[in-house]
């Protein structure tokens, strides 16, 4: 039998059905609402969650309204940027693309709370591989937010993922007017400059 650290571990790595019966037999409520969540049972996700006296469980009962395509209660700035990012992560390893498409259809929404919510879609989209959706995302932010460094580290990592290296390193500059030591940003251009990906 797993103990709590396995099943947690097992838990972020997508294995929902290894830990799903530690958590409900344990009563740990909120990871046991989370495995319902991430399984696609919103109904019962929202039955365990909704009784959690839980920041985490509050947010999760909101998103679980975006999941279903309809938003009852704004979720906070803070929620947004504490969880956005890691849900729709654990969504996408999970495999419940509708779900993410339903969240990313009300990113709008998020973004009228906390105008930071497409740059967290940008960059979860582009660490899932999702790179043409998160230029759409980009974009979005470019037009409120130009001088934000991360935002040209990310146009960066998309064009050199196409090969676009000159693009690339034109990216890293727009970062680093931003932000001259922004150490990432300084040694992707060392790369850029002595050697293509």
């Amino acid at each position: 039998m797993i103990n709590y650290e396995e099943a947690k571990k097992n838990f972020v790595l997508g294995d929902i059905g290894s830990c799903e019966k530690y958590f409900k037999s344990n009563n740990c409520s909120l990871e046991y609402g989370y495995c319902l969540l991430l399984s696609g049972k919103l109904s019962e996700a929202e039955v365990v969650l909704k009784n959690l006296d839980s920041l985490r469980a509050d947010w999760a009962v909101k998103l679980i309204s975006f999941m279903r395509g309809y938003v009852e209660i704004l979720p906070t700035y803070f929620q947004i940027r504490n969880f956005l990012e890691i849900d729709i992560n654990l969504l996408i390893l999970n495999k419940q693309i509708d779900s993410v498409q339903y969240i990313l259809g009300g990113a709008d929404i998020f973004y009228s709370v906390n105008r930071e919510t497409y740059k967290f879609i940008a960059r979860v989209m582009m660490n899932s591989g999702y790179y043409d959706v998160a230029k759409k995302y980009l974009d979005k932010y470019k037009d409120d937010t130009y001088n934000d460094p991360e935002l040209h580290f990310m146009y960066s990592q998309y064009y050199i993922h196409y090969k676009d290296y000159d693009k690339a390193l034109e990216s890293i500059d727009n970062c680093l007017m931003v932000l001259p030591d922004y150490f990432p940003a300084k040694e992707i251009k060392e790369h850029l400059k002595t050697q293509k990906f």
